[in-house]
């Protein structure tokens, strides 16, 4: 799928331009598409993180919104990047109303490794073929402000870039390295994209497997994004019906020629009944 082009600036680089009125006027403009953010460097060299693509959906649009230097923005393992250097890339699943219903960020460290973090509850079985892997998921990621102590970085970083929808839950995955070096990935999602509306106390108890089933199909995902990172539908995302066959050609039928017949002529009457 073609992901349409949307950059947003941080709200910092708008801050501080409020004391130039020239700068003013075009710094917090939303750039033209193709530009970068201006307080996020644009990646240069070979070092790339993969395209992120995603199929079409009826429930909003999606956006790239860049491709940039910036910190790692794990926060609960091992970083392999120093300062803003990790190559970064961003979409956005956004509705008519603008509300950001997914945010996907793929990073990589082409130098070195990141090693998985410490098994914790968060941890999801089966995210990998070796059944250990790195793939977590937290269902709200907010609640008691979890993901602001968690992962600072990756909050702030989304929030000055107005990025930061809730409800969020949050699932990511990590693959420590290999020829193209470490790669992890963070999806931001609302919740009504893997969770069902529940009625009774099953699907209550059920509820929960469609977001781990996902999750899963993320972290594959992210184990084979070599150059492409292939966002898997949402459970609960009706997608875009292919486009209907266009309705047959009628054609006329050829002009017909009518023929007119002659009656028969009347025979004369019988002789036995004159």
């Amino acid at each position: 799928m073609q992901i349409s082009t949307l950059f947003r600036p941080p709200r910092t680089a708008c801050l501080a331009g409020a004391a130039l009125a020239a700068a003013l006027l075009t710094g917090c403009a939303l750039p033209p598409a193709g530009t970068p953010p201006a307080a996020a460097a644009a990646v240069t060299g070979s070092a790339t993180a993969p395209l992120i693509t995603a199929p079409p959906t009826s429930v909003g649009t999606w956006y790239d919104l860049g491709h940039v230097m910036a910190p790692w923005l794990g926060g609960d393992a091992p970083v392999p990047v120093s300062g803003p250097n990790a190559p970064t890339r961003v979409a956005g699943l956004r509705r008519e109303d603008g509300h950001w219903l997914a945010i996907v960020v793929a990073q990589v460290a082409p130098a070195g490794s990141a090693p998985c973090p410490a098994p914790t509850s968060l941890h999801v079985v089966g995210g990998s073929a070796d059944g250990a892997g790195c793939l977590r998921l937290r269902r709200d990621a907010d609640f008691d402000r979890w993901l602001q102590q968690q992962h600072s970085v990756l909050y702030q970083w989304l929030d000055q870039r107005d990025l930061t929808s809730r409800p969020r839950a949050w699932i990511s995955d990590r693959v420590p390295g290999g020829a193209g070096g470490a790669i992890e990935t963070h999806a931001l999602v609302d919740p009504s994209l893997i969770e069902p509306t529940t009625r009774t106390n099953i699907d209550f108890l059920e509820g929960g497997q469609p977001g781990l089933q996902w999750a899963r199909q993320f972290a594959a995902a992210t184990r084979g994004a070599h150059g492409a990172l292939q966002v898997p539908p949402f459970p609960f995302a009706p997608q875009l019906a292919p486009p209907a066959p266009p309705p047959p050609v009628v054609v006329a039928p050829p002009p017909t020629r009518a023929t007119q017949v002659l009656p028969e002529r009347p025979q004369p009457p019988r002789r036995d009944r004159e």
